[in-house]
């Protein structure tokens, strides 16, 4: 395992509170595609497990993780801003198509959770750097912009098969489905800003962004694994393959939101702590 990797699972461990759940935090650095046929599932299985997270997912995290200062906070408003508004447009499928009310309740949340940050952090893009979120794309470094765009157009092709489904309950499914990973995605973003960022009320607001989205993670995995076929036999995953589909989250999810929380709490010294952890991996 080389040192970007090592920096990489130390900030996981440490912002998702999996401190006791390495092979969680290496699951998280390096994904995998999990088959059903690899999980002792069926075919069918598959309807009911996440999609995977995107690798270029993971490849912006490390090419966050190069960055400090300035360049970090630019880097990641140009990227986490757009990400949220792909979200907040799912969500709104998810309310016209979607059937199940506790996926409509998670649905307005996510809509209004990052409508609220996507106006903090296009404030504080103004306030701090006189830039508007197209303008920020611009001071964003090459390797970054390739990666930004990779990612939108993979979000884009998330959305457009939403938008191919009909409503009802096989909506509910696919929304969930499609929502793991980009909340996934979102958790990794948020990582290097929550121990790294020059402004401590982005730090806070990238703990926060951990907390919310691993915490949708938690409930989502759960109710995607309880959805039954019509004979009303069990059609989702395996008993455990909740903890072992999407490569981001193959643990038990329960110790990342209990850890989630011990961010909300700490703040700012949490991501002190985390930063801590990165500069030890340099010595491995």
């Amino acid at each position: 395992m080389n040192i970007s990797t090592l920096r990489r699972v130390s900030v996981t461990a440490v912002a998702l509170g999996a401190f006791a759940c390495t092979p969680a935090a290496v699951a998280f650095s390096a994904p995998t595609l999990t088959s059903s046929a690899a999980m002792g599932g069926s075919e069918a299985d598959d309807h009911h497990q996440p999609m995977p997270t995107s690798p270029v997912a993971y490849e912006l995290g490390e090419t966050l993780a190069k960055l400090s200062g300035k360049k970090l906070e630019i880097t990641f408003l140009a990227e986490i801003i757009p990400h949220h508004h792909a979200a907040i447009e799912m969500a709104k499928l998810e309310l016209e198509r979607g059937v199940d009310l506790d996926i409509r309740t998670h649905a307005e949340n996510i809509i209004a959770n990052q409508r609220h940050q996507i106006e903090q952090f296009t404030h504080w893009l103004h306030e701090w750097y006189g830039l508007t979120p197209e303008q920020a794309m611009k001071h964003v470094p090459d390797e970054a912009r390739r990666e930004m765009e990779k990612m939108e157009q993979e979000t884009q092709r998330m959305t457009s098969e939403l938008r191919h489904v009909g409503k009802g309950k096989k909506f509910d499914v696919e929304f969930v489905r499609h929502m793991i990973p980009h909340h996934s995605s979102g958790v990794i973003e948020f990582l290097e800003p929550q121990a790294r960022a020059v402004h401590p009320q982005l730090r806070v607001a990238a703990a926060s962004g951990i907390v919310t989205q691993e915490s949708e993670i938690a409930d989502f995995r759960k109710w995607l694994s309880g959805q039954v076929n019509d004979d009303g036999q069990h059609d989702g995953m395996p008993k455990g393959a909740a903890d072992t589909g999407d490569g981001a989250s193959q643990a038990s999810t329960t110790p990342l939101v209990a850890g989630g929380a011990l961010l909300a709490a700490t703040g700012a010294g949490a991501g002190a702590f985390a930063l801590h952890r990165r500069r030890g991996a340099h010595q491995v």
